[in-house]
């Protein structure tokens, strides 16, 4: 023990009181800062900030980790992306002629917040507007799903100024603009503080935060800027959200946020016609792959009990006629009976001039969609007729090289098709293994179409125990079986390649993570803070494949390339999915984003960052690879197609 002796003693309480004096100095001091800060505005009318010291600056506050808040976050600026929330739903910012405002996000740590700059408040009809929808766009609207307004009981939100406080109004909107609620309410330049407004209105659709300069000083009020985060519906809960604690609650939780993507992107376009949009942050374009998992997501959600049978025929029946409403023959929407891979909602085609306008991978995926529709609905005489007639639409036999004098692509069927001219790519399947390749010769076999393919053209190569594709990217390992279920020599192979997966994906991030395969992921960060997520990257995979290790990349690990591990590596990847969680970026209605971007990342950005932009052919395939885990009732109506089931062993004895 140390003994102190009264030297010391005194020397002790001598400094403490020169502290507390320096501290009442201080205090005074800034109180006279203060004061005569607010002499000067209250005495000068062309007060312009920039010309006193800033009193009350607000820094953001460093997180080692996400903060999540009771309730369902609708915005949370962790993903950054201009005019879109985490939800998907869009944001736009409004103002006054001659007002300014600017736009940024600011990071620190885990920590974003978005912060809105404004200028030129000179009457009182100026004013600044941030308006978000809770869900969909701000035009051509569509209503909120139950599920975010179940049990609503108000909104809040998290709020700082700069500058100068704010008088900030919140207005909550119906799909029709009318309004619902209004409250004031005083932000303060000090601290973020939340805010809360009462509302059980299950008619919401948008928020406004408002500032209007009728309800400001204008004295003082020349420019300021609000700091916004986190805002919430309230839902009587009084923890923040987390994922369930048992394995089996949690994949169910998965599912049903893979289920959510189809329900709530479904869209009727009229005359007894439907589709489900390719990307919730889209407002037109529809994806032919996309519709394949859609119509068996429709089945997995009757079986769920979430739809009832008859909201699923009537989805699935619209989405067919969708389909059967196109011309696949003359160019228009597709050529050879094969459609194009990408349309507009209202049925008119996209991008018909390109070299792969039509694509046969996205065509197999449909039809898969197709005969597990047809199987699901084999007593139901229209669904079945136009089953069959799209379903021998295609000329498969058109999609086949057969230039002999060209040995790598003689045989093989082509990976894309110009719709206008009917000119094949340069591009073949069949020239390295991937279940892709697998899935479109099961279709063109099944098909009818081509019996004397070749099947001695599927080149498989095999390496460190398994049949490896191009870059080993998770898709390739599952994307037949998605409709198949698991069945060997595929079985095994995906066993080994996702445990591969695994290893390279520990080596990489340092954490227990899957999930190497094609998504889209960050592209750039602009100087305003915000993220563009526009680079799609097909060649991130794993250490073993069939490329040089340097085409590979590791840099974004992807939630649902983990999902499809399920049924082959079921504790690895429930381990892997459970890490995602652990890493803080989940959602009660969404489940876990569509990728996270750790590796590679810019030099303003310091901790991973999220995307909650899925596309359709990424999120389908988490619900079909639980199910394809738990009760395989997609791949028991598959392969109850006797032309399915034949050609699948041909493919097998072609191994």
């Amino acid at each position: 023990m140390k003994t102190i002796n009264n030297t010391d003693l005194f020397k002790n309480i001598a400094l403490k009181m020169l502290f507390v004096i320096a501290v009442l100095l201080l205090s005074t001091i800034a109180c006279s800062s203060n004061d005569k800060i607010q002499d000067i505005v209250e005495n000068d009318p062309d007060y312009n900030i920039s010309d006193y010291p800033k009193n009350d600056i607000f820094f953001l506050p460093n997180l080692t980790e996400p903060t999540h808040y009771p309730g369902i976050a609708i915005y949370t600026a962790d993903m950054g992306k201009e005019r879109n929330t985490e939800v998907n739903s869009e944001w736009v910012i409004r103002n006054s002629q001659f007002s300014k405002v600017s736009s940024e996000i600011l990071r620190n740590g885990f920590n974003a917040m978005h912060k809105i700059s404004f200028e030129g408040f000179n009457s009182g009809s100026d004013y600044m507007e941030f308006v978000v929808a809770i869900h969909g766009k701000l035009i051509n609207r569509v209503p909120v799903p139950m599920e975010f307004l179940q049990n609503l009981k108000g909104l809040s939100f998290r709020a700082v100024s700069y500058e100068v406080p704010i008088k900030l109004t919140l207005e909550a909107f119906d799909i029709s603009g009318n309004l619902l609620k209004s409250e004031e309410f005083d932000i303060t330049t000090d601290q973020m503080r939340s805010y809360t407004m009462t509302l059980n209105d299950h008619g919401l659709h948008h928020l406004s935060f408002k500032i209007e300069g009728n309800k400001q000083n204008l004295s003082i009020f020349k420019k300021g800027a609000l700091g916004i985060d986190d805002i919430y519906l309230n839902n009587g809960t009084t923890s923040p959200y987390q994922p369930p604690p048992s394995d089996a609650q949690f994949v169910e939780w998965l599912k049903k946020a893979s289920i959510n993507y189809f329900l709530w992107n479904y869209r009727d376009v009229g005359n007894g016609r439907g589709i489900v949009l390719e990307a919730s942050d889209d407002a037109s374009r529809v994806s032919l792959s996309g519709m394949g998992y859609a119509y068996a997501i429709y089945i997995l959600a009757e079986n769920d009990n979430i739809i009832d049978s008859q909201t699923s025929r009537t989805r699935i029946l619209s989405m067919l006629r969708w389909q059967q409403a196109q011309n696949w023959f003359n160019g228009s929407g597709g050529i050879y009976g094969f459609p194009l891979h990408y349309y507009n909602a209202d049925g008119s085609g996209l991008f018909q001039g390109d070299a792969a306008a039509v694509s046969t991978i996205d065509w197999a995926i449909c039809a898969a969609g197709i005969r597990t529709v047809k199987q699901k609905f084999a007593n139901d005489i229209e669904i079945v007729t136009i089953c069959n007639e799209l379903l021998n639409r295609p000329m498969w036999e058109e999609s086949i090289y057969t230039n002999a004098n060209d040995s790598y692509r003689f045989g093989r069927i082509v990976k894309g098709i110009n719709a206008v001219n009917g000119q094949k790519n340069g591009q073949v399947w069949a020239d390295a293994f991937s279940e892709e390749t697998e899935l479109i010769y099961l279709e063109a076999l099944a098909s009818g179409k081509v019996n004397n393919l070749d099947l001695n053209r599927i080149y498989r190569e095999y390496k460190n125990g398994y049949h490896v594709s191009w870059f080993g990217a998770g898709f390739t390992y599952n994307w037949m079986q998605l409709w198949t279920g698991s069945v060997e020599p595929y079985k095994g192979n995906s066993i080994s390649a996702f445990n591969n997966d695994a290893q390279t994906s520990e080596s990489k991030f340092n954490m227990t993570l899957m999930g190497l395969t094609a998504c889209q992921t960050l592209s750039s960060v602009e100087n305003n803070g915000f993220i563009n997520w526009k680079k799609y990257i097909s060649n991130q995979g794993s250490l073993v494949s069939g490329a040089n290790t340097n085409e590979v990349i590791q840099i974004s690990p992807a939630p649902y390339g983990a999902a499809l591990a399920l049924p082959f590596s079921p504790s690895k990847s429930i381990q892997a999915l459970r890490s995602y969680a652990d890493l803080g970026y989940y959602h009660p209605l969404l489940g876990l984003p569509d990728n996270v971007r750790i590796n590679d990342l810019p030099t303003n950005l310091n901790v991973p960052v999220p995307n909650w932009n899925p596309f359709d052919i990424n999120i389908g395939p988490i619900a079909m690879a639980i199910d394809q885990y738990q009760q395989n009732i997609i791949s028991n109506y598959y392969m109850n197609d006797s032309a399915i089931a034949n050609s699948l062993q041909s493919l097998i004895q072609s191994f």
